[in-house]
């Protein structure tokens, strides 16, 4: 599959590559979001330039050192003993050949020797004045990342020079690439079942290029990916969510289990586990605040845990807790097509749910260019302690607030319906006064096939 986007990215990397300076930058991005395939297009396809690139394992020091030694020989047909890292680095620092280093997979350093983030830093002290060379160190574990680049108490604090994350594909990127995999067969309804699933994270849409489909089956693509005894996306995150969670994952992975089929109250979440209060506030604050995987969502200017409510805010790892690891016992019996076949009679509710959250990353993308006929400055999800809900609310704060109900078909838009959200918004505004002398502007977000989403205005 060839290389897409990243123009923003790949302009300040070569001017951090080709600059006079040490830079010692750290690269972060979620798993499979293409943090190393972006190093290599940069300087293999764009600067013409070699480097040494570096996969840190889980293995001994003896054996990781054994390997560099052999890597090193290998690209520059010259033996070298390191008797450890420092010996390593001095080398790098003093060699005219190569001006880069990548580090893939920064934090499995810890598994083989935790000193390496002091020498590191020594080393990093000791060169950083007198050579222009350059280290680039990537990471999929947000959580150690900030603890050793971000805490005044590691070695590394304050020794980056730059840090750049690496985000996931836009939505015009995401329609370019389905179009080149599905050509002439393509549609906004594949991209909203692809987008559901695997929002717009590069790897997985490579997986599916993969398996040369020209015509869209959504049956075929979970069974090829997820629910056959070889399916590469079968176990997909659980190792990575391990060695991130340590001795708590058990915990963890029951709490999204549970939000992922739709438990998402406090009170249900504790009761779903039987944890105890202490124990669900400290487990959810993680989750949210460290690890960066649920979000929280609190009625308007309310804060009390127990009326809030809690998603899965990455589309993979929702599909994965609720369809695959939910289901695991049935997978240990090869049931197959019978999870695929119910997937796909659930589907469309899991849909409307991504839908929303499409709606307002599409909105994001109209402000940004000036589309909407206003810019808003807040847009958010209302729901109140009585569960009545708004789907959309933006507003610029000033004088215009529009509200949106956001619906997969339109043709079930009826009178209830109209008169509902007009309800729940008299509400809003009755509970919010400030909003009330407002340029008002209320309907529904329906999904098109045409124009991928369409504003019916009441």
């Amino acid at each position: 599959m060839k290389f897409y986007n990243r123009e923003k990215e790949i302009n300040i990397l070569t001017e951090k590559i080709n600059s006079n300076n040490f830079e010692f930058i750290y690269l972060l991005g979620k798993r499979r979001v293409w943090k190393t395939t972006l190093i290599e297009h940069l300087n293999k396809d764009i600067l013409n330039k070699d480097f040494l690139y570096l996969f840190i394992e889980r293995t001994d020091l003896t054996v990781f050192l054994k390997k560099l030694e052999f890597y090193v020989y290998e690209k520059t047909r010259t033996k070298y003993s390191f008797e450890n890292i420092g010996d390593f680095i001095d080398y790098y620092f003093k060699q005219t050949e190569f001006n880069l280093l990548v580090i893939d997979e920064f934090q499995n350093f810890n598994y083989v020797d935790k000193s390496i983030y002091s020498i590191f830093q020594k080393k990093i002290d000791e060169y950083q004045n007198k050579t222009n060379k350059k280290i680039i160190v990537l990471w999929s574990i947000q959580s150690m990342m900030i603890k050793i680049f971000e805490n005044i108490n590691e070695p590394l604090y304050k020794r980056s020079t730059f840090s750049l994350f690496l985000k996931e594909f836009d939505l015009d990127t995401q329609i370019e690439i389905l179009k080149d995999i599905f050509q002439e067969n393509y549609s906004h309804k594949i991209l909203l079942d692809i987008y559901s699933i695997f929002w717009w994270i590069p790897y997985y849409f490579k997986s599916i290029s993969r398996l040369n489909y020209k015509k869209y089956d959504f049956k075929d693509i979970i069974k090829e990916l997820f629910f056959w005894d070889f399916a590469i996306l079968k176990n997909e995150w659980k190792e990575i969510l391990i060695e991130e969670f340590w001795q708590k994952y058990k915990r963890f992975f029951a709490i999204l289990e549970t939000i992922s089929n739709w438990k998402n109250k406090r009170n249900e979440i504790m009761t779903s586990i039987w944890l105890w209060t202490w124990e669900i506030d400290i487990y959810l604050k993680e989750l949210a605040d460290l690890y960066d995987i649920i979000e929280v969502k609190y009625p308007l200017f309310e804060y009390k845990k127990n009326i809030s409510s809690y998603s899965i805010k990455d589309n993979f790892l929702n599909f994965w807790f609720k369809y695959v690891y939910s289901n695991k016992s049935k997978i240990e019996l090869w049931l197959y097509k019978h999870i695929i076949d119910e997937i796909a009679k659930d589907f469309e509710n899991f849909k409307w749910f991504k839908f929303e959250k499409l709606v307002q990353e599409y909105l994001i993308i109209q402000n940004k260019n000036w589309k909407l006929g206003f810019i808003f400055t807040k847009i958010w999800t209302w729901l109140d302690r009585n569960n009545n809900e708004i789907d959309i609310i933006y507003t610029d704060e000033k004088e215009n607030i529009v509200f949106l109900e956001v619906k997969l078909n339109e043709n079930r838009i009826n009178e209830s319906e109209k008169k509902q959200l007009e309800n729940n918004i008299n509400l809003f505004l009755n509970k919010n006064p400030i909003f009330k002398d407002k340029n008002t502007k209320y309907g529904f977000a329906v999904f098109d096939e045409k124009d991928l989403v369409k504003f019916i205005y009441l």
